[in-house]
């Protein structure tokens, strides 16, 4: 009887070791998987720099930094390098109003006016989950950034309420302008010793800290870049005030955030029921858009995730179901991509399952466009009719890897084939002829630019753009005589 025992306890053991083995080579691969497209995507979208870390069942799986914290000088990304998370802040602003909410200091149903008393009487019925949720319907301070605080909050109370509180989301800085005010109320600190005590381990730490002026000298903060004013990449120094803190002022190294994940994760920040009181759906009056309290729900191929982004460089999604984080920071972007499709991407390869069909579909025509065009027209089919990628926005995609072809890898030729075959297959798409007519006109091909324009003219009920289009076939036809 023993012995059968001792067997059998022996081939547990060697399962045990087996299974443990065959985990780690899934992790490995995983892991170069993550690597090698993540070496593709620092060119592929021209972004400078890239840190990112993936999180499995507690366990940090995936640790990488890609390209350069600073171009200049060619200072590589490390793991000292310090991120500007930008509106990613909201997140970790949201999670310490939910500290506070638990404690019992504050509640999502407060009026606002409840805590700040020298606010126009049309904004003192707004709630803290109006706040949160972005359907506070009050103007947005954001058009007064520049403005120091006291000039800033003149102007954006004398602007008009937008819609009725609660009714839809629409994105607002002064949502988190008010909610800074009021965590600094209830907790008599500034926001930045509350968050740091709460939600980080060392108040002293160099590794978190708010600062929403990039024109600060910090040691290992990588320098911001973007091509979104001139189209070509520039050192970017976005300065705002610190009264804007809570919007989008935290930075952060990639270590401190893997740290602040694991406590989120194991309810050492707020307990699971306020978790999940946080992130249940708003309720919106007049709009279904998927929103909780302050984070972003995402549903991809059945796998729920919630999570935030900044500055179209940094984002973390959490999908709690399978116990996986992703967190990607970067310090500049030159194309026109989603953060969030690159971090579900990134999930792909932890798990198949967690498929995204249509950022799927678009990097593999993205990548059939650059290395084989011949063969575009054959690949867009076979993806087509397979049923998989049936919600997929094809004439977006085809419009979209058009334009890059034509203006960003300046290959007129390709961009003419790719809009052509989006005007055949979109036969009553206004704008697939518009794009058409336009790449033709950068090819100084008249004809055949006139004759799109005009197509596309036909198909619109736009009276604005039809006399934009009317206005570009009399320059074009005066230019031909």
């Amino acid at each position: 009887m023993m012995l059968k025992q001792f067997i059998s306890l022996i081939a547990l053991f060697f399962f045990a070791v087996t299974s443990a083995q065959e985990q780690v080579k899934i992790t490995n691969e995983s892991s170069a998987k993550i690597d090698n497209y993540l070496s593709e995507v620092v060119g592929k979208y021209n972004i400078p720099g890239i840190s990112v870390a993936v999180i499995k069942n507690d366990k940090i799986i995936h640790r990488n930094n890609y390209g350069k914290s600073n171009i200049e000088y060619n200072i590589p990304v490390s793991d000292n390098s310090i991120f500007r998370i930008y509106s990613l802040t909201k997140m970790i602003i949201v999670t310490g109003a939910f500290q506070l909410i638990e404690h019992n200091k504050l509640s999502l149903e407060d009026p606002i006016s409840k805590y700040l008393h020298d606010l126009p009487v049309s904004w003192n019925s707004v709630q803290i989950k109006h706040l949160i949720t972005h359907s506070s319907g009050l103007p947005d301070i954001v058009n007064y950034e520049q403005l120091p605080e006291n000039d800033a909050k003149e102007k954006v109370v004398a602007d008009a309420i937008q819609f009725e509180k609660g009714e839809k989301f629409e994105y607002n800085q002064t949502n988190f302008w008010l909610l800074q005010k009021i965590i600094e109320s209830v907790s008599k600190q500034n926001i930045e010793t509350f968050i740091k005590e709460n939600q980080f381990i060392q108040t002293d730490d160099k590794s978190v800290f708010f600062s929403t002026d990039s024109r600060d000298i910090i040691s290992n903060r990588v320098t911001q870049y973007s091509n979104f004013a001139t189209g070509k990449m520039q050192i970017e120094l976005p300065n705002n005030g610190k009264y804007l803190n809570s919007c989008n002022g935290l930075n952060m190294t990639m270590d401190t955030f893997i740290q602040w994940n694991s406590k989120f994760n194991n309810n050492k920040l707020i307990n699971e029921k306020s978790k999940k009181m946080m992130w249940e759906i708003f309720p919106y009056a007049k709009s279904v858009h998927k929103f909780t309290f302050g984070w972003d729900q995402n549903i991809v191929n059945g796998h729920t995730s919630y999570g935030f982004s900044g500055g179209r460089r940094v984002a973390y999604r959490n999908f709690p179901k399978d116990n996986l984080s992703i967190i990607f920071l970067a310090n500049g972007i030159g194309s026109d991509v989603d953060i969030v499709n690159l971090v579900n991407r990134i999930a792909y390869f932890v798990d198949n399952d967690i498929v995204d069909y249509d950022f799927l579909a678009l990097e593999t025509l993205q990548k059939t466009a650059k290395e084989n065009i011949s063969n575009f027209k054959n690949a867009f089919a076979s993806l087509k009719k397979d049923p998989k990628y049936s919600n997929v926005k094809w004439e977006e995609h085809l419009n979209g890897i058009g334009y890059t072809l034509l203006y960003q890898d300046k290959n007129v030729a390709d961009a003419i084939t790719v809009f052509n075959l989006n005007a055949r297959e979109y036969s009553k798409s206004s704008n697939a002829f518009d794009s058409l007519a336009e790449a033709y006109e950068v090819n100084k091909d008249k004809k055949n630019a006139l004759l799109n324009y005009t197509k596309s003219m036909e198909l619109s009920t736009d009276s604005t753009y039809l006399a934009r289009v009317n206005k570009k076939i009399n320059e074009l036809k005066e230019v031909s005589k």
